[in-house]
C-alpha cells in the first residue's frame, strides 16, 4: 500500500503522553532494582539486580556452584535492598570408615560437622582422628574407628605356682616337696573390646573365686655338706672345694712394689706364708682354706688382678714365688 506523503503526523499530546510513560516506566523500573554485595572467589562485587531471589542473582551472574560450596544467606532467600551474599567454596577431605576411605567437599567446619554433613554415623565410643571440635583442612584425612564392646563370662583355669624356700636342714644341692601344689578355677567376665569389627583386646573386668589354686612349695637344702680330707699333714673338714687359677707373691718390693713397705695385708695382718689374697665376692675374707701344693691358709688379702676364680699365694721370699710360677689348685673351703 502506498503511504503519501502528506500522512498526519502524531499530535504534541500524544507525544507527551508517550514520553511520560516511558520516564515513569523507566523510574518504576529503577525503584525495583535492589542493591546488592557478592563476595566470591576473593572478589566483591556491588550491583542492582531485580532478580528475585539468591539463586536467581546467582544464576544472573554466571557464578557456578560446586559440591559443598556454602551460599550465605541460602539461595531461596528473596533479594532485599543491601543484601550481602557471600559464597564459600568448599575443599576436599577424605574420610575413612571400616566401608573404606571416600572424597568428601566441605567449607571449613569442625569435624563433627563435616561428618553429620557426609552422613557418616558416629558414636561416643568410636576412635575419631583428629578430634570432633577440630576445624578441618583442606585435603586433611579423618579417621572413624568404629569401636564396640561386648562381655563375655568365661571359666578359666588357675595354674599353680612354685615357691622355692631354702632350708637349713637340707644338704646343699637337695630339695624336698613340702606342699603338692594344685590348679584353681575363676569365673571371669571380659570385656572384648573390637575395633571396625576385628577384636583389638580383653579386659578383665570382674572375677569370681570358685576353687582357690595352691602353689607348690620346694624346699632347697642349704646346709653344708662336712666332708673330710685326708692329708699327710693330717684331716680337715670341708664343706666346699674350688679349682682355681693359683699365682704367688712375696711381702717384698719385687712383688709388692711400694706397698713392700707396709708388710700388711687388706685385713691388717703381717704378710707371710700361709695368707693369700682372693676375690671376696668368691671367698669371703676370714675363711679358712687348705690349697693343694701348699698347705693351710687364710683369705686375708684382696689385689686389683685377682678377680673371679683367681687366688694370689704369699711365701716368704721372692724366690719361692717365682719357683711356684702359676697353676691350677685346689682349694678347700674348710668348716670352722
Amino acid at each position: 500500500m502506498k503511504v503519501s506523503r502528506f500522512a498526519k503526523k502524531p499530535s504534541l499530546p500524544v507525544i507527551i503522553a508517550c514520553s511520560v510513560f516511558i520516564i515513569v516506566s523507566c523510574f518504576a523500573y529503577f525503584l525495583a532494582l535492589d542493591r546488592v554485595q557478592l563476595q566470591v572467589d576473593g572478589k566483591t562485587l556491588t550491583f542492582r539486580t531485580i532478580k528475585p531471589t539468591v539463586k536467581a542473582v546467582l544464576a544472573e551472574r554466571k557464578i557456578l556452584l560446586n559440591p559443598g560450596d556454602m551460599v550465605v544467606p541460602d539461595v531461596n532467600t528473596p533479594i532485599t535492598e543491601n543484601l550481602h551474599i557471600q559464597v564459600t567454596r568448599a575443599f576436599p577431605v577424605f574420610i575413612k570408615t571400616a566401608n573404606g576411605k571416600f572424597e568428601y567437599y566441605t567449607v571449613e567446619r569442625s569435624v563433627r560437622d563435616v561428618l553429620l554433613s557426609a552422613n557418616v554415623a558416629f558414636d561416643e565410643d568410636d576412635r575419631i582422628s583428629p578430634g570432633l571440635d577440630q576445624v578441618v583442612k583442606a585435603n586433611q584425612e579423618i579417621e572413624v574407628v568404629d569401636v564396640s564392646s561386648k562381655v563375655l563370662t568365661t571359666v578359666v583355669p588357675l595354674k599353680a605356682a612354685t615357691e622355692y624356700r631354702r632350708d637349713t636342714n637340707l644338704e646343699k644341692g637337695t630339695q624336698k616337696v613340702i606342699q603338692q601344689g594344685e590348679d584353681g578355677l575363676a569365673e571371669r567376665q571380659i570385656k572384648v573390646v573390637y575395633e571396625n569389627g576385628r577384636e583389638k583386646k580383653r579386659i578383665v573386668i570382674a572375677e569370681k573365686i570358685l576353687k582357690p589354686r595352691v602353689n607348690t612349695i620346694i624346699a632347697l637344702g642349704i646346709k653344708p655338706i662336712i666332708r673330710v680330707l685326708e692329708t699327710s699333714r693330717g684331716s680337715y673338714r670341708y664343706y666346699d672345694v674350688k679349682v682355681m687359677d693359683a699365682t704367688a707373691y712375696s711381702p717384698g718390693p719385687e712383688s709388692c712394689g711400694v706397698y713392700a713397705k707396709y708388710g700388711r695385708t687388706y685385713t691388717g695382718k703381717k704378710a707371710g706364708f700361709g695368707l693369700v689374697a682372693v676375690d671376696p665376692r668368691v671367698i669371703k675374707l676370714g675363711t679358712k682354706l687348705y690349697i693343694e701344693g701348699y698347705g693351710l691358709a687364710e683369705a686375708a688379702d684382696i689385689g686389683a688382678a685377682i678377680k673371679g676364680n683367681r687366688i694370689d699365694l704369699c711365701f716368704e721370699t721372692y724366690r719361692e714365688a717365682i719357683m711356684f710360677g702359676r697353676k691350677k689348685v685346689k682349694v678347700y673351703i674348710l668348716s670352722e
